[in-house]
């Protein structure tokens, strides 16, 4: 069994920095095995990162398009897409969060969490459905902080900070991801 499954683990031993290039690492040291390993650590994005380097992350680290069954699809879109330029206008950043919403009534109380990945323009939330892959590829991704909904009421939110692990990161732009695919033509 190999000593140490992310070879990245230094100084921060349990972040993993994702740099601009796709390459995982913490400082100068790369990890250049399995990044299976990795899956659980806290991630750290380089200055600079956008949605292509994370497609470069998932070239760089083949075993990683088996995290979620939609990155295959994804990736291949991907290779279709201009090497550059790919950024809509009306969107400043892509931001990956997560939600929290009690619901109360009708029936009975429940606590729902979810990941969201969603375009940020002007400090406002912009839903990213409408744009394909070759808008959003040069747009930078931050991670954003957990909002928590009390029944439903927009007046009642509060925002905490957040830490996302390599899986939760990989898993949560792939499901939101995939609901991306209407050709260009067909789009309103």
């Amino acid at each position: 069994m190999p000593k140490d499954l992310c070879p990245a683990r230094g100084p921060s031993m349990n972040t993993v920095r994702i740099r601009t290039d796709g390459m995982l690492a913490d400082g100068d040291r790369v990890v250049q095995t399995s990044p299976l390993g990795c899956l659980g650590l806290k991630v750290d994005l380089e200055p600079g990162f956008i949605l292509r380097s994370f497609f470069a992350m998932v070239t760089a680290y083949p075993l990683l398009a088996e995290v979620s069954p939609f990155l295959p699809a994804l990736m291949e879109q991907v290779r279709s897409c201009p090497a550059s330029g790919c950024s809509a206008s009306g969107l400043q950043r892509l931001q990956l969060g997560r939600a929290v919403d009690m619901i109360g009534f009708p029936g009975p109380p429940r606590l729902e969490i979810y990941t969201v990945f969603q375009g940020i323009d002007l400090g406002n939330t912009v839903e990213i459905k409408p744009y394909g892959l070759e808008d959003l590829l040069d747009i930078g991704v931050e991670l954003g902080p957990t909002r928590h909904m009390v029944f439903g009421d927009k007046v009642d939110v509060f925002e905490f900070a957040s830490v996302f692990n390599l899986f939760e990161l990989i898993d949560g732009i792939a499901w939101s991801l995939s609901f991306h695919g209407t050709p260009r033509q067909c789009r309103i």
